[in-house]
């Protein structure tokens, strides 16, 4: 099986698992991590077919996410630069190889391009960087989920009028990575173009983001290698064990940190996918999210219809801080101090739904609506698909070993 380092948004972030998730916050992660990728999965779908052999494959590269570049992230692995604008709305093109802060850039800087715009995120502890596409002259932006998940507030950058704007989450689709942000006070801006014709392998691609993160746009070119890919992607400073993503297009663009959510596009300039994710070593391979899927998906959030993937609106919050406590940390079912495998509080948001329920600091989650809780990872899992408002039961263990359960009414995140 191969591995992969996947999701090419980076940030500076500590506690984005689970800060990202309703009102759960992780904590001991630092935050100088870049949120790139850790080790994760990549399996090619059966019968798709490599440029150079035709032949069913099993890629055993490494991969990481192109999430957003964080300052000063130095991309891992970056191949050749890419090629000029022939073709596409863009201005303004030279060859870049580093940051002024020493990093390793992959690409050629454009100085703008139509409907391309860059994402940067506040996070619980740090910031993050990404990209985006401009759907509709009154600002709606198809990116990525990971480049905005955990995020506490959002600005977006129109890459052809320099202008900026503050940004919430429309709604999200975490199992195929799309969200769809929405710009306030935008209107008249120019949009991408799309082709929602199915990739060929072997076509000429080029692949558009804020490499590195640093504020600036780049392109790189490359070719479609295979079709209908599945991989395993999770971040680097994620703790569970990452997210299937189905049905990518696979290029030969070295998309790094900083391309996420920027476009895939054909020679003509036509948006034919989203940068996803991407290998790292010395031979990068590129994967983007098919622009067909991804606007089904765009469509559906717009028109406010949620589903079992489509969450629609604000996330719900528990307001709890944790920590896991787990058999191998503690060298037992119960560890030294008596407590069970679980989400551990590490502090209690004031006057959120834990602290309005009797749950502590100390306290152990163990279970919501009857599904146990191992670790903090469960809990978040648990509570994604929740809206505020809900009722769910939580069960507990308390400071003094006490076990506890009561309904609880979920708030509304601070989170995206």
């Amino acid at each position: 099986m191969p591995s992969i380092t996947a999701r090419i948004a980076a940030t500076a972030a500590a506690a984005v698992a689970l800060a990202a998730t309703p009102g759960v916050v992780a904590t001991g992660l630092s935050a100088a991590q870049s949120r790139v990728s850790a080790p994760a999965t990549v399996v090619p779908a059966s019968g798709a077919t490599t440029e150079e052999s035709g032949a069913t494959t099993e890629d055993q590269s490494t991969w990481t996410r192109r999430h957003g570049g964080s300052p000063g992230y130095a991309g891992q692995g970056l191949g050749s630069s890419g090629s000029g604008s022939s073709g596409f709305d863009a201005t303004g093109s030279s060859d870049l190889s580093r940051a002024a802060d020493g990093s390793t850039i992959s690409g050629t800087e454009v100085a703008s391009m139509k409907g391309v715009v860059m994402v940067d995120t506040v996070l619980p502890d740090g910031r993050g960087a990404g990209t985006g596409m401009i759907l509709t002259a009154g600002g709606e932006v198809l990116t990525n989920y990971h480049v905005v998940e955990g995020s506490t507030s959002i600005t977006v950058t129109d890459t052809t009028t320099g202008r900026t704007y503050p940004a919430t989450v429309v709604g999200h689709d975490a199992a195929h990575d799309v969200a769809v942000l929405r710009l306030s006070g935008a209107s008249g801006l120019s949009t991408v173009t799309v082709d929602r014709s199915p990739a060929q392998v072997g076509q000429s691609v080029v692949a558009v983001g804020q490499g590195g993160g640093q504020g600036a746009i780049y392109q790189v070119t490359g070719s479609v290698t295979a079709l209908d890919q599945t991989i395993t992607a999770q971040d680097e400073t994620s703790v569970g064990s990452g997210e299937q993503l189905t049905g990518l297009i696979r290029t030969t663009a070295d998309v790094v940190p900083g391309y996420s959510g920027g476009p895939l596009l054909d020679t003509s300039g036509r948006v034919i996918g989203i940068d996803t994710a991407a290998t790292s070593g010395g031979d990068i391979d590129g994967y983007a999210v098919p622009i067909s899927q991804a606007l089904a998906i765009a469509d559906q959030i717009t028109a406010g219809v949620r589903s079992d993937d489509v969450h629609v609106g604000a996330r719900a919050a528990l307001g709890v801080q944790v920590t896991d406590v787990t058999a191998g940390g503690y060298g037992g079912s119960r560890g030294a101090t008596g407590m069970p495998s679980g989400a551990a509080v590490a502090d209690v948001v004031a006057g959120g739904a834990a602290a309005a329920a009797g749950i502590t600091a100390g306290s152990t989650i163990t279970a919501v609506d009857g599904d146990t809780v191992t670790s903090g990872t469960d809990l978040s899992e648990d509570l994604s698909d929740e809206y505020p408002g809900t009722r769910v039961t939580v069960t507990w263990t308390d400071p003094s070993g006490t076990t506890r359960s009561t309904s609880v009414t979920l708030g509304t995140s601070t989170v995206a």
